[in-house]
């Protein structure tokens, strides 16, 4: 049951890790969008 419980975690563990990879990643990209339409309406 140890082995499997490990197993468990570690498993948790990587879901988690990349739900948090990709939310940072859309929100980067959102932030660099917004960043991109506020400099071309500067510029019009």
């Amino acid at each position: 049951m140890n082995k499997s419980s490990s197993r468990g975690i570690k498993l948790t563990t990587v879901i988690f890790a990349v739900i948090i990879l990709a939310l940072s990643a859309v929100m980067s990209n959102s932030s660099v969008a917004g960043n991109r339409e506020v400099a071309e309406e500067q510029t019009t």
